[in-house]
Parts: C-alpha cells; sequence; structure tokens
C-alpha cells in the first residue's frame, strides 16, 4: 500500500509524528518539513510516498526544495 501525504496542505506550526513541525519553505513558501539527512544535502520536503514493504519501509520525496546554498 503506497500513502502519499502532503505536507503543503498542513498549517505551519503542526506537528507531524515521525517527521517533525510543518513551517515555511524559505525557497519557495510553501509549507512542508525541512529534512538534514546526514550523507545529504538538506531539503525542505512538501509531499512524500511512503510504502510498507516485506524488509521495511519506502520513504520517497515527490516534492521537495533543496536547502543547498547558491553557487555563482
Amino acid at each position: 500500500m503506497i500513502r502519499v501525504e502532503d505536507f503543503t496542505q498542513l498549517p505551519e506550526g503542526r506537528v507531524v509524528p515521525m517527521e517533525g513541525w510543518v513551517q515555511r519553505c524559505p525557497r519557495c513558501g510553501r509549507n512542508g518539513i525541512e529534512e538534514h539527512p546526514v550523507a545529504n544535502i538538506p531539503y525542505f520536503l512538501h509531499v512524500q510516498a511512503s510504502e510498507i514493504l516485506p524488509d521495511g519501509m519506502l520513504d520517497e520525496a515527490l516534492d521537495c526544495c533543496s536547502l543547498a546554498p547558491a553557487t555563482n
């Protein structure tokens, strides 16, 4: 079963269990959840798909904004 979570529809300040709290994205202004993966560039997650597999859960960002510093 695949579940799609759209964080843009949630109000700022709402806490989403196991994800974090909803904030306004500094890049696009839409609501989302700030993510800081250990080995990757931070990003703002707007829409996520989750699927339960036999060996665990797979989360895939469907819509996000990178928080990497702009390079000239």
